[in-house]
């Protein structure tokens, strides 16, 4: 296989933006446009597809709700087909495959010319969404990781907040252990969630997955052998739970609700879900723990993107303008917006929130390499073969290298 057949080049030829739309709204008549948005977002979605109609008659949304589990292979189906849905909801790493395959509309001219302020979303989550300088998906949510910590337990063990560094961290970690309680865990029974901390171990360190035009993988090095040691390591002292093989994040947020752990690593997302269902419990908030300072997350989100493949784009491109505008961008998400101007409004300005700001002054988007999908389960193998000790971290992270760079030609 030569090099770049495993993952990808750019994005294949686009046809014009509007080639294939009807001239329904010059004559008068009404085009219907889908939308697959989420089920997290359904109530939303319906209240903006309703507004968005009353203003613009001659334009009906169609919604088509997906959901977690499925919503990539379906949605792949849909826009790979003639006659596609015009929008849809994507996570911003989704975007390059995609686009990659040549299944998106190119979103910069189009979009501009709708409305979209391109000006006014975040660098970091725009840069996710573009390639080559290209927008494929404008972004309306951009978040990454913080900690949640109990209060009682750690001042139990005599701290006042959260600590700073790794090493700090390991040291509370053993004061909880010979308190007999557990301080964190990692979700280790969930291949996507498993890969994302060690992706974050690794970014920390300054490790990377692949080189830049995802040629060789880079992953047999120091920076990924201390990476998955972290992780080991932390299991084998006891600090986090032997149970850490078994659970996910929706777990380890229902150990940490129910104080079976003194701190967990999530996004800003488990907030309002803390302060629902677990009344009670009192916590606080704070940034990653890494190697001498704040540690590296992963950030992703959330966007809307159009298929190459449907007819009406024109009408599309509006809709997906009203969708992103900064106040429907606030409505969107219990996390960030990924616009600028919302924000800074009130509602993400809270002390539990402020931590997850200042941690994405230290943030790098999750792999979107084409080859991802494939990518993904050759670490979660070896990564559980290291946690169970069957090899060492070393030999994992040599044998991902190995099988990787197989996989895509090197």
């Amino acid at each position: 296989m030569g090099g770049v057949t495993g993952c990808g080049s750019g994005p294949a030829e686009q046809g014009n933006a509007a080639t294939g739309d009807k001239k329904a709204v010059d004559s008068g008549e009404a085009v219907t446009i889908q939308w697959w948005t989420p089920n997290w977002d359904e109530p939303e979605s319906r209240e903006m597809a309703e507004e968005f109609e009353k203003d613009n008659p001659n334009i009906k949304v169609e919604l088509v709700v997906t959901d977690w589990d499925t919503y990539k292979d379906k949605i792949t189906t849909a826009i790979s087909a003639k006659g596609a849905p015009e929008l849809f909801t994507i996570l911003l790493t989704d975007v390059k495959p995609f686009a990659d395959k040549g299944l998106l509309e190119p979103l910069t001219e189009l979009g501009t010319k709708a409305g979209v302020d391109f000006d006014d979303i975040l660098a970091p989550a725009l840069d996710i969404t573009s390639v080559d300088g290209q927008a494929y998906g404008v972004p309306f949510r951009y978040d990454g990781s913080g900690i949640y910590y109990n209060e009682t337990m750690l001042k139990e063990a005599g701290y006042n907040e959260f600590p700073k560094t790794w090493d700090e961290m390991l040291e509370m970690s053993g004061k909880l252990s010979d308190e007999g309680k557990i301080a964190f865990a990692w979700p280790l029974g969930n291949q996507a969630n498993a890969v994302t901390r060690f992706v974050q171990q690794l970014y920390t360190y300054g490790g990377e997955v692949l080189n830049d035009d995802e040629t060789k993988c880079l992953l047999d090095s120091d920076e990924a052998v201390t990476a998955l040691e972290n992780i080991v390591d932390t299991i084998k002292e006891g600090y986090a739970s032997q149970s850490s093989s078994e659970i996910d994040n929706t777990k380890m947020r229902e150990m940490f609700g129910t104080e079976q752990l003194a701190f967990n690593l999530t996004g800003p997302f488990d907030v309002d879900s803390l302060k629902t269902d677990y009344p009670d419990l009192k916590w606080k908030t704070a940034v990653i723990p890494g190697d001498g300072g704040m540690a590296c997350t992963t950030a992703n989100g959330w966007c809307v993107a159009m298929a190459q493949n449907s007819e009406h784009k024109e009408e599309a491109a509006k809709f997906m303008a009203y969708i992103t505008k900064p106040e429907n961008q606030a409505r969107l998400t219990d996390s960030f917006p990924a616009s600028k101007t919302a924000m800074e409004y009130e509602k993400f300005a809270t002390e539990e929130l402020k931590p997850f700001i200042e941690q994405l002054n230290n943030s790098k988007p999750e792999p979107a390499y084409t080859c991802w999908s494939e990518v993904e389960p050759v670490i979660y193998s070896y990564l559980q073969s290291a946690v169970s000790g069957d090899i060492t971290p070393k030999e994992a992270c040599s044998k991902m290298a190995k099988d990787i760079n197989a996989m895509i030609g090197m």
